[in-house]
């Protein structure tokens, strides 16, 4: 489903506060919101990016906001007449990072979070939404079919760490506090409105293969790890079942899976790519050294169960990664025209 109405009645009277809404996902929920009719007050650390149009659209208000100042959440949310609060600010930290700046990831993605929650306590707002991620799946075997909201490990890195506690936070106020706390863990998303930010410093898979192996290169690009499979997302899909979640009125769980029920290999990536983008052109690397996109096997990602999703949302779409790659491409090519 893409802009149209769902699991809720009226929304005309509801205002959701976005949280890191300048980014990425953050662009894409505006986009969904705005859809259906919701009036958006969108907040973000830094200026926001006027050339998207979600960003400009008439139910959108910019109001600037670090998720690490508590006071500032709060005041918003009994100020503003927020109804709701989606919570989709934080760093996707690379490996260095992690390693280099700790803090400033806990800060932004736990720090935060806990902040957003206290704001929805204080504010008794209908409902708290957090942006999780399929990284607590991560080393779950591949042979076992797709993974369940309950088969998530304990987390290898410090991004799964912080999404892991926020996680257990919602859950602990949604138990003692009264917040209708909701987690949506997102799986491997691409599609519009995706750049590198300081709070987004590596693009998805499909994004990077679309620039590397664009058309004009002198040679094909080349790619590493071609068995590597992962739970690839059109980013409008995955947004269009967390605006959903956000607004339904009673969800049955506390945590739900937004992914695909099918993880493609890089190889069926390429393929796609190849098929739905004139020009593309790419090879095979032996070896990752010689490669311009690689894959190991810590980047596996296993197909998500989507049973609580689609019992909750039954009218949520999704397309196949092909489709979502000719509608990503053709979205760039408009964007460049």
């Amino acid at each position: 489903m893409t802009g149209t109405q769902g699991t809720s009645g009226n929304r005309s009277n509801e205002t959701v506060l976005v949280t890191g809404a300048n980014g990425f996902v953050g662009i894409n929920l505006l986009d969904q919101l705005t859809r259906r009719g919701v009036r958006v007050l969108a907040t973000s650390r830094r200026p926001p990016d006027m050339d998207s149009a979600p960003a400009n659209h008439r139910l959108v208000e910019w109001v600037p906001c670090d998720v690490t100042s508590r006071n500032q959440l709060v005041e918003l949310v009994r100020t503003r007449g927020v109804t709701r609060i989606l919570h989709a600010a934080a760093v996707t930290p690379t490996p260095e990072i992690e390693e280099n700046d700790p803090v400033h990831v806990v800060d932004v993605n736990l720090v935060g979070t806990i902040n957003a929650l206290e704001a929805a306590r204080l504010g008794r707002v209908n409902r708290f939404l957090l942006v999780s991620s399929s990284v607590l799946y991560r080393g779950f075997p591949a042979d076992r079919g797709p993974a369940r909201e309950t088969d998530a490990l304990p987390p290898d890195n410090l991004y799964g760490v912080c999404k892991n506690a926020c996680e257990n936070l919602c859950r602990q106020y949604r138990r003692r506090n009264g917040v209708s706390a909701v987690s949506a863990r997102l799986g491997t998303a691409y599609g519009p409105w995706e750049r590198e930010s300081l709070s987004r410093s590596r693009l998805s898979a499909v994004t990077q293969l679309m620039a590397m192996g664009a058309p004009g290169r002198i040679r094909p690009m080349r790619a590493h790890g071609l068995e590597v499979a992962r739970d690839y997302i059109h980013a409008s899909d995955a947004c269009s079942a967390i605006a959903e979640l956000t607004m339904h009125p009673n969800p049955r769980w506390d945590i739900y899976n937004v992914s695909s029920e099918v993880a493609f290999t890089l190889r069926e990536a390429l393929t796609a790519l190849e098929a739905e983008m004139p020009g593309f052109a790419w090879e095979p690397a032996e070896h990752p050294d010689a490669a311009d996109f690689a894959f190991a096997e810590a980047d596996v990602r296993v197909p998500l169960d989507l049973s609580r999703l689609r019992s909750d949302v039954p009218q949520w779409e999704l397309r196949d990664l092909r489709r979502g790659i000719a509608d990503y491409a053709a979205w760039r090519l408009n964007q460049s025209d």
